[in-house]
């Protein structure tokens, strides 16, 4: 017999590794004043809020101090940004040229990582 339902809790937090990508991938800054922050006062957001059904993961994540993570409560990431006068950036997806290469070899293994 099957399960009917999923009870385990959905988790809430991000794990410590987690914490440290997403703290370097905001540059050691809130992401919504850019205030420098300490890896040990970083608050993690969600861009979709968790009680309105938004996912703890780095994807949904985002690199706040206390008093931003407060001022945002139960607002999505957007509507925060707009609220503060601010273009919402998009944390996870920066934005790439559209520069065509003339560089058309195949890259493998690790060589685009080393720019081998």
């Amino acid at each position: 017999m099957g399960l009917l339902f999923n009870n385990s809790p959905k988790r809430r937090t991000l794990k410590r590794t987690d914490k440290e990508i997403l703290y370097l991938r905001a540059k050691r800054k809130c992401e919504a004043c850019n205030k420098k922050i300490c890896l040990t006062e970083m608050q993690v957001g969600h861009k979709m809020p968790y009680s309105k059904g938004g996912t703890t993961s780095l994807r949904n994540s985002i690199c706040l101090c206390y008093r931003c993570n407060k001022l945002q409560g139960t607002q999505s990431w957007h509507a925060f940004m707009r609220k503060q006068g601010k273009k919402p950036i998009s944390a996870t997806s920066p934005r790439r040229s559209k520069k065509k290469s003339n560089n058309n070899k195949k890259i493998s293994g690790y060589e685009w990582l080393f720019g081998k």
